[in-house]
């Protein structure tokens, strides 16, 4: 009886196995992504535009530029501006005296090389409460890594919220400089990285250098909670990694107000930003903005235009004021100047880092 069963279920499991199923998707147009907002302050606005491939079974697409297209801004006054592209595709800008008006309503209109049409719904510049002030202070916060903690900087805003008002506020950190610190001297004892020649006793090492600040969450709030009241409020954080702070970081920040439907719309990006793949994690959204497509409404078109009253804010992080900060510094053993230094084998010519401070560098003094 066992020699017959045996193979009886050997004949079972080859008769079940699964032939594979060919899935063919029919792979839609790219959808259009809008990217860019306008403000009060006078200069070059910026608008880009690019089709954002699908994603599917045989192909996952990338990002293209979408070039030869006429961008308008349109006021609820009737005027009329229009965008140039630059020689970098994808990328429209006004005239440098451009700027939105406090009061005055903007749509953004756009007309693709094929003849599309796509606008947004208007959007009202409202006046943004001033700042009194800003301050900061060093952070620490428990990370998953049980023996180190991470470490950071809040930067708090003090304002007068408007009583009575409704009010949305957004905050943006900008590309910003800092003070490069190398130690060269590790260099010459064999700890910098081969094929860079040894420094001389004068090697540089101090240079100022441009930084994306981390990490890129999305700080906005309404005031339904605190209207009218006075507020200290933390408006951005940057992470020390160990190499930000260790002389002076000089943080570029916008102050700004939008509208209740922008400031949902960045709540959203926000919250799709901050997931961290755990099981207490929100369902990712499908954030779709204020595009909408003139030929087909029910086109999927991505991105928010929005115009804002901005304030534009410096404010110099001095590691002689923080508290506390990462520990133990990260080691640039090498001069400042190289500090984008790649292997030759890449093909890359990294440029230098500069010596002098940007023309506009004025850290307070005490």
């Amino acid at each position: 009886m066992k020699r017959f069963f045996f193979p009886f279920v050997l004949l079972v499991l080859l008769s079940t196995c699964i032939d594979p199923y060919g899935f063919n998707a029919e792979l839609g147009e790219q959808a259009l992504a809008v990217e860019g907002y306008i403000t009060t302050i006078p200069g070059h606005q910026e608008i880009r535009l690019r089709r954002a491939e699908v994603f599917g079974p045989d192909y996952i697409g990338v990002n293209r530029p979408e070039g030869l297209a006429t961008v308008l801004i349109k006021d609820d006054l009737g005027r009329v501006t229009r965008l140039v592209e630059q020689e970098q595709r994808g990328l429209y800008l006004t005239e440098e005296i451009f700027a939105a008006e406090i009061g005055r309503s903007y749509n953004l209109e756009i007309i693709t090389q094929n003849k599309k049409r796509y606008i947004s719904k208007a959007e009202l510049v409202r006046e943004v409460p001033k700042l009194d002030s800003v301050t900061y202070r060093a952070v620490r916060i428990p990370s998953t890594d049980l023996l180190n903690d991470d470490y950071g900087v809040q930067v708090l805003g003090h304002f007068q919220d408007p009583k009575g008002q409704d009010n949305y506020y957004f905050w943006r950190t900008m590309e910003s400089d800092f003070v490069l610190i190398a130690e060269p001297d590790l260099e010459n004892i064999g700890g910098g990285p081969a094929g860079l020649p040894p420094c001389p006793p004068c090697c540089e090492k101090i240079c100022y250098h441009k930084d994306l600040p981390k990490p890129g969450n999305i700080f906005t709030v309404d005031d339904t909670e605190f209207d009218g009241l006075y507020q200290s409020r933390v408006i951005a954080f940057v992470e020390d990694n160990g190499l930000r702070f260790k002389d002076t970081y000089r943080l570029e920040l916008q102050h700004m107000s939008v509208t209740q439907e922008t400031q949902r719309y960045l709540q959203l990006i926000d919250q799709q930003l901050r997931l961290t793949g755990s099981v207490f994690d929100p369902p990712p959204a499908n954030i779709r903005g204020n595009m909408i497509s003139l030929d087909d409404p029910d086109e999927l078109v991505l991105g928010q235009f929005f115009a804002v009253d901005m304030e534009q804010v410096q404010v110099y992080i001095q590691k002689s004021k923080l508290e506390f900060f990462r520990r133990p510094q990260t080691i640039v053993p090498r001069c400042c100047i190289h500090f984008l230094y790649q292997d030759p084998r890449t093909g890359y010519v990294a440029p230098l880092v500069p010596t002098t401070p940007p023309s506009d560098w004025n850290p307070p003094r005490n």
